[in-house]
């Protein structure tokens, strides 16, 4: 006997078609091979389980009989036809299969006999709903067979998606093969598989939809329900009618947008980076549309604007920047115009009316185009030049002066050489005159040495101006300040003087009281003595020299006036800069360093005044000395002062 049951098993795992073998009381006694392939699974765990386990519960109405006994009492009206039912896959998935039913045996010995065929093996099927059951009368065969058929599923099988077609139950009845290469299972997993059991509601929404009469999209991953395989798909659901235009259905559209997904995470990594790029990018960067209204800009160029990012957009250059936006528009429309880009064009905020502080910036723009050469707009990128201008511009400002101390200084050591070598060689003459009349016993002439002792004296003052200029760089000029009589001093200068007056006239207006400040009198002397000393010196031709000494609410003011050459205008700041010379001043015609007023600015500052003048050229001069009275708040500059002023 058991030798028996043995050939009838390797029998029954031989055959082709799912077998499922059930006792009396419906309980899974056998299944061979190909129903363990299509259910999924394995005899063992079978075993001795209720076959309704295979089949989904169902509000069917066929009374109180369960789903094998039905077909077995519809087993004469169905003339061995199958039915089609849904049944249980292990992982949970509902397939639609064709189910023929038979039995043999009574009592405890029935043996009943399921055979199951998958829907897309089953050529012609009778269809027969079970909450529904039609009377024998009206079941009929589908005819399928037609060259519109043949032709339609010739289009089908050769459209370049994935198509699918599913019934109301909704079970996918049928696809083409690039649907299945698509999904990734085989056709016979996924012809009678129930939409419903995918457990995506998204996906199941969309069938529901669908079913109602309205089209729907799903866009996302379908995972294989037989593998690993994710697949990005976007599908198309489209109800199907009958003719009596009720829904019998509906066909899904499947495009594998795996490429598509690449393609945008590239863009978006792509327009991620220029975003980045864009907001911090160190110049300003915006896009005008054809109208040239602003689509967007970056922080840098808002800033550069002094107007948000966000308040750009949509708006164009004339309604956002003012009396500056026609110029800015000009340029915009060249280049949009020409078709090339126009290249750092500086502009002077300012000059033409931006908003807000002087600014000095660089404007490039060009035009954007498609890949196919359509004109998007017009790119704008500017920068802020402000302060590389001004380095440059103080860059050149130090290489001028550079070369300007140099020049001065080459022109100071060919001067000091000169003043220096002018009064030596009568000095050596006078003294070489001295010698010689000593030496044969001759009288000698007081002349002779009061003009060796003036030569002297000169370079003597000269060697102390370069000793005082030095100290006043230093900030170590010392001042030993005490109560001064400056008429007095005035008087004494002039006296001193009047052997080096020539043909010159020295006219002293008398203030008309005492002047008492609190000054240094031998700086002081320095002063006066500088000043007259250039009024004689720059009036060659002779004529008045006048000095005056008044009293002006609070301050001592003295002035030098002379009849001589004048000073150009735009010289007179300079004046008083060491080593300066007028440019209508010849250095060997008048002679000195140059140093003579800058002592002079720098000893009347530490005593709390200040120093200035007022010329024409070929009108002559007026050199002005204010200085604070003694007793007045002003007074009174501290002993050995170092630190300078400015003037």
């Amino acid at each position: 006997m058991a030798g028996a049951n043995e050939e009838v098993s390797a029998w029954l795992d031989a055959a082709v078609d799912p077998l499922v073998a059930c006792d009396s009381n419906e309980h899974i006694s056998f299944l061979n091979r190909a129903a363990e392939r299509l259910l999924d699974w394995k005899r063992e765990d079978l075993q001795g389980q209720p076959v309704s386990r295979l089949f989904p519960q169902r509000p069917h109405q066929h009374g109180d009989q369960s789903l094998v006994r039905y077909l077995l009492s519809r087993r004469e009206a169905l003339g061995g036809r199958p039915t089609r039912v849904l049944a249980h896959r292990r992982d949970g998935v509902e397939i639609l299969v064709e189910l023929t039913v038979g039995a043999s045996g009574q009592g405890d010995q029935e043996r009943i006999i399921l055979s199951l065929r998958r829907l897309h093996e089953v050529i012609d099927t009778l269809r027969e709903p079970l909450e529904q059951p039609r009377p024998q009368d009206t079941a009929r065969l589908v005819e399928t067979h037609s060259s519109g058929d043949d032709l339609y599923r010739l289009v089908v099988e050769n459209a370049p998606l994935g198509i699918f077609h599913y019934d109301t139950t909704p079970v996918i009845t049928a696809c083409n093969e690039l649907f299945v290469t698509l999904i990734g299972s085989p056709k016979r997993v996924l012809v009678g598989l129930n939409l419903l059991t995918l457990r995506d509601e998204r996906m199941m929404h969309c069938v529901r939809e669908t079913l109602a009469g309205r089209s729907a999209h799903f866009e996302g991953d379908y995972s294989s329900v037989t593998g690993h395989k994710v697949t990005p798909v976007h599908v198309r659901f489209a109800p199907c009618y009958n003719d009596a235009g009720e829904v019998e259905g509906g066909v899904g559209i499947v495009e594998d947008i795996s490429e598509r997904r690449h393609a945008e995470r590239q863009r978006d990594e792509s327009l991620a980076l220029l975003r980045i790029l864009f907001d911090s990018a160190p110049v300003g960067l915006g896009f005008l549309d054809t109208n040239l209204r602003y689509v967007r800009v970056n922080e840098r160029l808002a800033r550069i604007n002094g107007i948000p990012a966000e308040a750009h957009v949509g708006k164009s250059p004339l309604e956002l920047l003012g009396r500056g936006g026609p110029a800015t528009e000009a340029m915009l429309h060249e280049a949009m115009d020409s078709g090339a880009p126009v290249v750092e064009r500086e502009v002077d905020t300012e000059a033409v009316g931006f908003p807000g502080p002087r600014r000095l910036l660089t404007g490039s723009c060009y035009p954007v185009r498609t890949p196919d050469g359509h004109l998007l707009g017009v790119g704008a990128l500017v920068e802020d030049v402000t302060q590389r201008k001004l380095a440059e511009e103080e860059r050149e400002r130090l290489y001028r002066e550079a070369q300007e101390a140099i020049r001065v200084r080459d022109d100071f050591l060919s001067i000091a050489s000169h003043e220096l070598k002018t009064p030596l060689t009568p000095l050596s003459l006078r003294l070489a005159t001295l010698e010689r009349k000593l030496e044969r016993g001759e009288h000698v002439d007081p002349t002779t040495l009061r003009h060796a002792r003036q030569h002297l004296l000169r370079m003597t003052g000269l060697i102390n101006d370069l000793l005082d200029a030095s100290r006043i760089e230093a900030g170590r000029l010392m001042l030993h300040p005490q109560p001064t009589r400056m008429d007095s001093l005035v008087e004494h200068v002039l006296q001193a003087m009047e052997a080096q007056r020539g043909i010159h006239e020295l006219r002293f207006e008398h203030p008309e009281q005492a002047v008492q400040v609190f000054a240094d009198p031998y700086r002081l002397e320095q002063v006066i003595s500088n000043l007259v000393e250039n009024a004689l010196k720059y009036s060659p031709d002779g004529g008045l020299i006048r000095v005056t000494l008044q009293i002006r609410g609070e301050m001592a003011l003295l002035s030098v006036s002379d009849s001589g050459i004048g000073i150009p205008e735009d010289q007179q700041k300079l004046l008083f800069e060491r080593y300066f010379r007028a440019r209508n001043v010849s250095s060997r015609s008048y002679g000195g360093l140059g140093l003579g007023l800058y002592i002079s600015r720098d000893i009347v500052e530490h005593h709390g005044g200040r120093i200035w003048v007022e010329s024409e050229v070929g009108q002559g001069s007026t050199f002005h000395v204010a200085l604070p009275l003694l007793g007045t708040s002003a007074t009174h500059p501290p002993a050995g002062q170092p630190e300078r002023r400015l003037h």
